[in-house]
């Protein structure tokens, strides 16, 4: 796993680096249901290199479910923090600020009381014996038969509103030019 982090701090100093040349992507948004399955588990396995970062870095290992990656609502919530992350670190322009580091750190521990799933961390569990982290767990997690949630397939819950609100939209302008 070791030189998984290295090649993750490898991957993120290099993002800094584009980013301080004016480099920069156009801010990424992740919509999980939306994603090919591939890509779906591409994205989850980076932010699992991000989550293990964080909660070795930020001490969370109390507030951070082991087996987040089984919950969506965790997912989104770290999802969020990630992205919110990339863009304040690695220097989208649109979070340059005087504060943005800050308010990412404000915005982390507002998120902290929801990181957690209590049904599956109600009381302390010592970590098993030798090395095993949260890296290990998602690695057999990956593995497994059963997954749901990367194995979905696409769909995102917005596009058949939008969908609609334009059909009516077309309807409207139809029945103006009609009447006029």
């Amino acid at each position: 796993m070791a030189d998984d982090s290295d090649a993750d701090e490898q991957s993120l100093a290099q993002a800094a680096d584009a980013g301080e040349k004016g480099q920069r992507d156009a801010p990424q948004r992740w919509v999980w249901d939306d994603m090919a399955p591939e890509e779906r588990e591409q994205r989850l396995t980076e932010l699992a290199v991000w989550v293990n970062w964080l909660v070795e870095t930020h001490e969370l290992r109390s507030d951070v479910a082991r087996c987040w990656y089984r919950h969506r609502r965790i997912i989104e919530l770290l999802t969020a923090l990630y992205l919110g992350w990339v863009r304040t670190y690695v220097g989208d322009p649109t979070k340059l600020g005087t504060r943005a580091e800050l308010d990412w750190v404000k915005d982390l521990k507002a998120l902290r009381p929801s990181l957690n799933s209590a049904s599956c961390q109600t009381t302390h569990v010592d970590p098993p014996a030798g090395p095993h982290s949260m890296l290990e767990a998602f690695d057999a997690w990956l593995a497994e038969a059963e997954r749901p949630f990367l194995d979905a397939p696409r769909s995102h819950p917005a596009k058949e509103q939008a969908n609609r609100l334009a059909r009516a939209k077309r309807l409207e302008n139809a029945a103006r030019a009609e009447a006029a």
